[in-house]
């Protein structure tokens, strides 16, 4: 049995403008170290302790990334499987028929592993230590999730309801729920049952094929053939732009896993897990060095992030965002970090596409 990571790394990362922006997303920056969040996901499957249980990453993204997704994996010496590129978002159903697909016909019997390349794991070693034990529910035919401890009542999150116990720390999926209220949020920390939904999906490639077909056959179908269409060039597989263009924009999670019977979830994982989408959650897991140092007179409580060589002073303020990044700087504070995507909006509204 060998274990495909899958990494997806489409998604534009708005919250976290001015250093994430269309040519450059989220993914690719280093936010929390000196490599990109992309780079320590690809890593986190290469480690020692992993030796043998992963094979080598297959990496879905949008095309205008190629080159980029190529540099960053050259850097830290990972060659890709495959480098499935997408001329257009189309949400995470097609991803994983995609990948499904693939795996399937290159490697059967083996399982895939859907994960975001955009997550911080502060305990990767639990993390994958997970992954290797919820494989053998997979491989019994189960799309296994993987469920973040819960640790406080968050209303940004959706949230996975454990049933029946099937083998250990894995269960079956009784519901799925949206992101909630704070009551109703509160109320699902208090019950115990409820793990936050990190979008991580373990599965056996057939079996995910099946389901599909089930559930979701346009999706299947339309993926299948914009793949069997598709242009290849070394490892780059550019999937075919006019069928691509055809599949219905859903999530694995409505697509699949809210009407499977085969849905279970590996739960609570106390990994560290974030999901970085704001600039207040980076100031809380980050390990890097701004160049030169932030001035700070009589600050605090500040998150600065600011390219190579911009200095930015602070003087008497706290509870700051402050992002420099070339000819954008913003400035914010920490309880508004979530609305930064709105300048972005603003930004396309005001036909300043120079500073998207």
């Amino acid at each position: 049995m060998s274990i495909h990571p899958v990494i997806m790394c489409g998604g534009a990362g708005t919250r976290l403008w001015p250093a994430s922006d269309k040519a450059r997303p989220k993914q690719f920056h280093g936010l929390v170290s000196d490599k990109s969040v992309f780079q320590e996901t690809v890593l986190r499957f290469q480690a020692p302790d992993c030796a043998g249980a992963f094979a080598a990453p297959i990496i879905i993204s949008n095309a205008a990334y190629a080159d980029l997704i190529e540099a960053q994996l050259a850097e830290i010496g990972v060659e890709a499987a495959a480098i499935l590129l997408e001329p257009m978002g189309k949400n995470t159903a097609a991803v994983a028929a995609i990948a499904a697909r693939v795996i399937a016909d290159r490697f059967p019997g083996g399982l895939g592993l859907l994960v975001p390349s955009d997550h911080y794991i502060g305990r990767p070693t639990v993390f994958t230590d997970a992954i290797r034990e919820a494989a053998a529910t997979a491989q019994a035919g189960y799309i296994t999730t993987f469920g973040i401890a819960a640790s406080r009542p968050e209303t940004g999150f959706g949230y996975i309801q454990a049933g029946a116990p099937l083998s250990g720390p894995v269960s079956r999926v009784t519901a799925f729920k949206e992101k909630p209220d704070h009551a109703t949020a509160a109320s699902y920390l208090a019950s115990g049952q409820y793990s936050w939904n990190a979008g991580i999906f373990l599965f056996d490639a057939a079996t995910l094929l099946a389901e599909l077909e089930a559930f979701a056959p346009d999706i299947l179908e339309a993926s299948s053939q914009a793949l069997s269409a598709a242009r290849t060039d070394g490892t780059r597989v550019f999937l075919d732009p006019d069928i691509f263009a055809t599949i219905r924009s859903t999530s694995i999670d409505y697509a699949i896993m809210e009407q499977t019977r085969r849905a279970a979830v590996y739960a609570p994982l106390e990994c560290a897990w974030s999901d970085i989408g704001t600039w207040a959650m980076i100031g809380d897991v980050s390990g890097r060095t701004n160049s030169p140092e932030p001035v700070s007179i009589s600050a605090g409580e500040c998150v600065v992030h600011a390219a190579d060589g911009i200095l930015v002073a602070l003087v008497g303020v706290e509870d700051l965002v402050v992002v420099a990044d070339g000819k954008r700087v913003l400035v914010a504070s920490k309880n508004s970090a979530q609305d930064v995507g709105k300048v972005v909006q603003a930004l396309k509204d005001r036909g300043l596409d120079s500073y998207l």
